[in-house]
């Protein structure tokens, strides 16, 4: 229990966000007619994309983004989407028709407290390892703490322009998935940051738990032990979501894959609805797919290889919504034309979409990147494809829960390759798992495709894992109905009963083992001696940090090096930095003139220009961190070494960290430039060369100017 104290007062986070994250997607599909686990475990990405659509709606109509103006809009959402469900549906009842639903009494209550209890059992190394006060240190998350404080700062949660500020000194509009930062900057505010974005990474794996029971529902209709078993077998394989939130701390992406079940599950809903269009109504079925494209679109907000994800995975199911729909356009049309209609249709379609990818740079460019595939090391390669688990790290405990993870993927797939109404989850294994074995081995095109993935095998190990519990589900259905047969009549439901307790009994003793893993892949940069990668802070330069607020002006700027930890004084200290990010953007080049010459501070006029114009009236001093891939030394030499004896003035000191208040520059500039302005005139003041900038009239930058003009004025 000692453990768990540091979150108890995180509870009412925990409550708020469960409040914001489910209640209103789960009011949207309530409205449209869905019951029990799927609206809930679906209820996500709906809400994700009204939290993007209002995002983007208050940034157009100048409506500043919070709490109150968030709440507002999405009961408004919600009022739309009943009064539009009530003129769609008329008279046909919105619950499910029973024929459609034969479960037992108590099913959908059994998954989602299974589910749930999965969830936490799969987060209980982060809960047991991690302070919720206290930063997590990568080189992600920094970024997202920081983002998240800035629309707090700016009320703007737009993915087209909040994220201008988070890169660099040089506010440039950009696009950015922000979901993730602006739930966390509703409920937390700009002073606790930290603490409500620690609380909804531990809230992450139930989204996705949850959802793997709704997908078991959905694929099993009638079982009442699948959802059990799919959700206990999540907790068999620690390579998602602990890996990617605690180790690798890619949150908005681990995000967009929590709901990539639900979404799955949806996607199985509409196709059962398509084929019932007798029993259901065509309207119910319509619906069924808008309630799918909402949450598309939410998980695309989230995260936008979501789109690609859901594509992949989901081609089974789309190719059954595909051949309904050619059915009915063949019995309405005709055969030859509605062969030709679809044809057309489908060409039509496809170079709509390879238009959108070759004139899309950004997707260009990551089919384009380098890959890791080879054939260096091909034993650890097939291991990491065998075993899903690349990293190995986890004792006798996980290899019990290995062993049970290849006895339930190989019997599910020798079992739903057999059943034709299975057969499905046998090709939703198989594709994700061949871009898998693309992203480890050199296979062409193949391998270029899982650009679309960072050629990372760690963002595409949860594509595969859907799949796998649903084959766990299957061999559990299969066992249990092979035992019934050689049962009386009279017990026959005792003892398939019996058999799926059991399994479910055995996947929980292997989840529990499974947990030795995810603590070696959970643990806090805080102490020493862990395998964490990135240590740039301790528990006494967070205190100092925090000593900040309301002690430093708030107007002013920090100049420190990110990798000595001065980024992290926006979120804890409220105060801007000149570098906000763990990396540096080429494009920043007055901050970049400030981290190789800030050191000259009292021989480089220049410095002190800079220093005044942006106001920059702190300088953070620490040793340099560790953060891999960064030559911290190379990049900037002007932010140690500085001499602080003379033109600088103590403000607060931690362990090896401080902070100076700079006086070397005299006064600073007045506060008329607007900190939080986009594309702000006259600046960057210096180029890449080091040279003053030239402007037009206007204050926009002259790149290649015929004759020199420096605010309007000739340049001599």
């Amino acid at each position: 229990m000692s453990v768990l104290a540091p979150w108890l007062h995180s509870t009412g986070y925990l409550l708020c966000l469960i409040g914001l994250v489910f209640v209103p997607g789960w009011a949207v599909l309530h409205a449209l007619g869905y019951r029990g686990v799927l609206p809930v475990a679906a209820a996500p990405p709906v809400t994700f994309a009204g939290v993007a659509l209002l995002g983007q709606v208050y940034s157009w109509i100048g409506v500043r983004y919070t709490i109150v103006s968030l709440g507002i809009g999405l009961i408004l959402c919600v009022l739309l989407v009943l009064l539009g469900a009530r003129l769609v549906l008329g008279g046909i009842p919105a619950v499910l028709p029973e024929e459609m639903s034969r479960r037992r009494r108590g099913t959908a209550w059994m998954a989602l407290l299974v589910a749930v209890a999965t969830g936490i059992l799969i987060c209980a190394p982060i809960l047991g390892q991690w302070d919720p006060d206290l930063p997590a240190q990568q080189i992600d998350s920094v970024f997202h703490y920081n983002l998240a404080w800035t629309i707090t700062q700016t009320g703007d949660a737009s993915l087209l322009s909040g994220a201008s500020w988070s890169f660099s000194l040089r506010a440039i509009p950009a696009y950015y998935p922000l979901v993730w930062h602006a739930i966390v900057a509703a409920v937390a505010g700009p002073t606790h940051i930290v603490s409500v974005t620690n609380t909804l990474v531990v809230l992450t794996p139930t989204i996705w738990t949850l959802g793997i029971a709704a997908l078991a529902l959905e694929s099993f209709p009638s079982s009442r032990w699948a959802p059990v078993v799919a959700s206990l077998t999540t907790a068999l394989l620690p390579v998602f979501p602990v890996y990617m939130l605690a180790y690798r701390q890619l949150w908005p992406n681990a995000l967009g894959y929590a709901v990539l079940p639900g979404m799955l599950a949806l996607l199985c809903r509409a196709l059962r609805m398509l084929r019932a269009t007798v029993t259901a109504g065509r309207r119910r079925a319509v619906i069924a797919l808008f309630a799918f494209s909402i949450a598309l679109l939410g998980a695309i907000a989230t995260y936008p290889s979501a789109v690609f994800s859901v594509l992949l995975t989901g081609i089974p199911l789309l190719y059954g919504i595909v051949e309904v729909a050619a059915g009915f356009v063949s019995r309405r049309l005709g055969r030859r034309r509605a062969t030709m209609f679809l044809l057309a249709f489908g060409i039509i379609l496809a170079l709509m979409v390879s238009g959108l990818l070759i004139l899309e740079p950004g997707v260009m460019a990551r089919l384009g990147r380098e890959g890791y595939a080879g054939v260096s090391n091909l034993s650890r390669r097939l291991w990491a494809l065998l075993t899903l688990w690349p990293l190995g790290a986890g004792g006798f405990g996980y290899r019990v829960a290995l062993v049970l993870q290849l006895l339930f993927t190989a019997a599910g797939l020798a079992i739903t390759v057999r059943h034709r109404r299975w057969r499905w989850i046998a090709w939703a294994w198989l594709l994700p798992m061949s871009l898998l074995v693309a992203a480890y081995l050199p296979l062409g095109p193949l391998t270029a495709l899982t650009g679309l993935w960072y050629n990372d095998p760690y963002r595409i190990f949860p594509l595969v894992l859907p799949a796998i519990c649903l084959l766990a589900a299957a061999t559990v259905e299969s066992v249990a109905v092979a035992i019934t047969r050689h049962a009386s009549a009279r017990h026959r439901r005792a003892a398939a009963e019996v058999t799926a307790a059991a399994c479910a009994v055995i996947l929980l003793v292997g989840g529990v083992g499974a947990n030795s893993a995810r603590r070696s892949v959970s643990e806090t940069s805080y102490t020493a001696g862990t395998n964490a990668l990135v240590r740039t802070l301790t528990v006494d330069e967070v205190q100092m940090i925090r000593s900040l607020r309301g002690q430093a002006d708030p107007s002013l700027m920090v100049l420190g090096d990110p990798a000595a930890g001065a980024a992290y004084v926006e979120v804890l200290a409220g105060l801007r930095s000149v570098f906000p990010h763990m990396t540096f953007r080429s494009l920043d080049w007055d901050a970049q003139y400030l981290a190789q010459h800030f050191s000259d501070i009292g021989e480089d006029p220049t410095v002190c220009e800079l220093v005044r114009h942006y106001r920059v009236g702190y300088y953070y001093a620490d040793d340099a961190g560790t953060v891999p891939g960064v030559d911290i030394a190379e990049r900037a030499p002007g932010l140690y070494g500085v001499d602080t004896s003379t033109g600088f003035e103590l403000v607060a000191r931690g362990d090896t960290a401080s902070v100076w208040r700079i006086t070397a520059c005299g006064d600073m500039d007045s506060p008329g430039r607007d900190p939080w302005g986009l594309n702000t005139p006259f600046e960057p003041v210096y180029g890449p060369d080091g040279e003053t900038n030239v402007f037009d009239d206007e204050g926009r930058l002259i790149l290649e100017p015929k004759s020199r003009f420096v605010g309007g004025a000739l340049a001599k």
